[in-house]
């Protein structure tokens, strides 16, 4: 079995991919019990860097809601922290 490349495009594809499924299992969970909203807004939120109607909305979010964004974010930034190996 060959090993699978990370470069930039497939960790592109691999972001749209999570993106659009968490989208997706967000419009179905408003309808079914689950997290929906939530669920919806990871998908936005993975996607807003590649596409701008979500990039806008992330910014109206931002904008709306200061004290949550800084939150998630801070958040990003510790998760990020721990599951990224520092590259000499």
């Amino acid at each position: 079995m060959k090993r699978l490349i990370w470069n930039k495009h497939t960790k592109l594809i691999l972001k749209h991919a999570a993106g659009w499924f968490c989208i997706v299992v967000g419009i179905i969970m408003l309808i079914t019990p689950g997290q929906g909203i939530l669920t919806l807004l990871i998908g936005v939120y993975l996607l807003a860097d590649e596409i701008p109607v979500f990039g806008r909305l992330k910014a109206w979010l931002h904008r709306k809601f200061p004290k949550t964004a800084d939150y998630v974010h801070h958040k990003g930034e510790q998760l990020k922290a721990k599951f990224h190996k520092k590259e000499p």
